[in-house]
């Protein structure tokens, strides 16, 4: 289309007759293949551009083998198989669309079944958390009972629930020992 430029990717932009770019979001790129330099041996090291153009190029004479070794890329390995959904009889590209859709629906049903299971670990995190919560609460409020009745015992000033709930079970239990030993003291 256009001898006299060399190069084979050709880039068309919307412009004013002053230059002025309408737009960058409407572009057409020309591949001229007949300028295609390219060949086997060094199509791998070549331009995307360059790579893009000697597969649509010799796509047709190419094995599936052929297309992985020369484009290893997914997106070539994808387009090989639309040429060749293309290139089907009718009875074939049913096969190939049955195929297709059998792949998509087994990728479906397992991001679901992922999703799924992160829902109902999730569930069942929350519910093992409840429960120990629970737990701890039971053994804490235990302990701020034991500790309010020693106290009582020992004729101290009683703590408040506010100052018990500030402490860890930890620090419940060595301040009900502590209050133990006090008593035992006194009885002695």
């Amino acid at each position: 289309m256009f001898p006299r430029v060399p190069e084979m990717h050709l880039d068309f932009r919307l412009r004013e007759k002053t230059g002025s770019i309408l737009t960058d979001d409407l572009q057409i790129h020309l591949l001229e293949l007949s300028k295609l330099g390219v060949h086997a041996e060094n199509v791998y090291n070549s331009t995307p551009a360059e790579r893009w153009a000697y597969f649509l190029r010799n796509a047709e004479q190419l094995s599936q083998h052929e297309i992985g070794c020369l484009f290893p890329d997914e997106e070539f390995a994808e387009a090989a198989g639309v040429l060749e959904m293309i290139s089907q009889t009718p009875e074939q590209r049913v096969l190939y669309n049955a195929r297709l859709k059998f792949q998509r629906d087994e990728e479906a049903r397992v991001l679901k079944a992922r999703e799924d299971g992160l829902r109902e670990g999730e569930a069942k995190g929350r519910q093992e958390g409840r429960q120990e919560g629970r737990q701890e609460g039971r053994q804490e409020g235990f302990l701020a009972g034991r500790i309010v009745l020693l106290q009582e015992l020992l004729s101290i000033d009683r703590s408040t629930e506010e100052e018990l709930a500030g402490y860890d079970e930890n620090q419940l239990n060595d301040l009900a020992e502590q209050l133990q030993r006090q008593l035992r003291a006194r009885g002695h």
